[in-house]
């Protein structure tokens, strides 16, 4: 509560510092909403967490400009017992961005907590790197499924040319709900917090993009240096006490990989249709080339190292989005966009598995636990964590003079494998959206998740792990 009543403390501060000077200006806007949803199978509810508020503000000085949004985050509690604890609350008050702006004819400089947003396609852009992801809002588009960092952002105009820079001191990584029963996607493996060996030296992040912009359209291309959003397997050790290693204990050993990002794209304008691509060209390297450490489990029991295995992963691969946007008969908007992802050249060292060292938290099975099968791309589309193929339509139509909404939203996995035949899985999403008035809409969303039972991966296919995903949305949010 203390940290709660110093951030409104400052913004009553600021907002009413010279507030009835001529150029002075303060806007302020957001929602309250609500949400349900449950399963389709046996409507229990799902309980994962939703934004039930938000609150943007402005404060316009002169060419100086003060921005922030805050957000409540309800997850409705497990339980409705206090016994075991004094802390009632189910809500986050998270301060998603709050950022100083200093205006000028030709360039535009941001300093403070921020979130970034590149590209030209409108969702699932490869070069789209800046910001870090929130799982929980993956299927949500825009900025909502996108997370801050502190970062200092230069915008430079020059004619037709704009150009973005970031800078950030910081390493921020991807929100991933381990181990939620609720939350339908699964990773291959699931860290403890103590197994996770921490960025060595300054974790600097920062690239540029640059965009011209012509009477067809606009040419873009950029370039980003981080640290992967998702961490990956960067190693093994294995501990013994003293010379004993009768009951050796292994420990596993994430980490974050080194990645550069090149990028291209375009929006291509006619009267018939609207096109956009972006290319991705990554080089990923893990940096730890060494992971010696004490045991992350015992260390005054295990406390001799004695084999040590680090993984020394390289990888390069490339993601591409291409999407077309246009207007059907009967007034029906179309949205179409074809994702790809190819592995262009992986290489690792091996990692000692045999019948006589058990590796938990790990779950793959041993025989076909190869490095390769199990590498994630840390930075990229999210959705590249489902296939390495993808079709993403929508059609939508409205009536009533804009007040009713009609939209269907697919997602086809066209993974390119030999074993399989035709397309696999997908998430087809029907959503009707109608405003009751000027401030206040209602939504009722059905979304149904389709695996193969056919499919050679059986059970571990993630779309037939999704399945139980399929939900009845509701929705009642108030705009002011």
């Amino acid at each position: 509560m203390e940290k709660l009543k110093v951030i409104i403390i400052f913004i009553i501060f600021y907002t009413s510092y010279d507030l009835n000077a001529n150029n002075s200006d303060v806007s302020l806007s957001g929602y309250v909403n609500y949400t349900y949803i449950s399963r389709l199978s046996d409507r229990s509810l799902i309980n994962i967490p939703y934004r039930m508020g938000s609150l943007n503000f402005e404060k316009q000085s002169g060419v100086l400009s003060l921005n922030g949004n805050f957000s409540l985050e309800y997850h409705l509690r497990d339980d409705s017992y206090f016994l075991g604890s004094s802390n009632p609350q189910d809500f986050i008050l998270d301060m998603r961005e709050l950022y100083l702006t200093y205006g000028s004819k030709n360039f535009e400089l941001r300093v403070g907590k921020q979130i970034h947003s590149w590209g030209n396609v409108d969702e699932n852009s490869p070069i789209d790197n800046a910001s870090s992801l929130d799982y929980y809002y993956l299927f949500f588009g825009g900025i909502e499924r996108k997370m801050s960092t502190l970062s200092v952002t230069l915008d430079y105009y020059l004619g037709d040319l704009k150009f973005n820079t970031i800078f950030s001191p910081v390493h921020a990584t991807n929100r991933i709900p381990l181990g939620d029963d609720d939350f339908p996607i699964e990773l291959p493996v699931y860290p403890q917090s103590s197994e996770i060996l921490p960025i060595q030296g300054y974790p600097y992040e920062g690239g540029i993009y640059g965009t011209l912009s012509t009477s067809l359209g606009d040419i873009s291309a950029s370039y980003f240096s981080g640290y992967d959003r998702t961490f990956n397997l960067t190693g093994i050790n294995v501990y013994g006490r003293g010379s004993d290693i009768s009951f050796p204990y292994v420990d596993i050993v994430y980490s974050y990989r080194k990645t550069d990002v090149i990028g291209i794209g375009g929006v291509l304008l006619n009267n018939i249709a609207t096109l956009r691509y972006d290319l991705g060209y990554f080089i990923t390297k893990d940096q730890n080339n060494s992971i010696d450490r004490p045991s992350s489990f015992n260390p005054s029991f295990y406390d001799s190292l004695h084999f040590t295995y680090p993984l020394l992963e390289k990888s390069r691969y490339i993601q591409s989005t291409l999407q077309i946007e246009t207007e059907l008969p009967l007034g029906i908007n179309f949205v179409g966009q074809y994702f790809t992802h190819d592995t262009l050249d992986y290489s690792s060292d091996s990692l000692p598995i045999d019948q006589e060292i058990d590796i938990p938290n790990l779950e793959i099975d041993p025989e076909t636990m190869k490095p390769s099968n199990f590498f994630t791309p840390g930075m990229g589309v999210p959705i590249a964590i489902l296939t390495d193929r993808a079709y993403l339509v929508t059609f939508e139509k409205q009536f009533i003079n804009n007040q009713l909404k009609l939209s269907l939203t697919s997602m086809i996995d066209a993974s390119k494998r030999f074993d399989i035949e035709g397309l696999s899985g997908a998430l087809i999403d029907m959503k009707i959206i109608y405003s009751l008035n000027q401030n206040l809409d209602g939504m009722i969303a059905i979304t149904r998740v389709n695996g193969k039972s056919n499919h050679p991966d059986g059970e571990n296919y993630i779309f037939n792990k999704m399945e139980d995903f399929s939900h009845l949305r509701f929705e009642l949010k108030y705009f002011y």
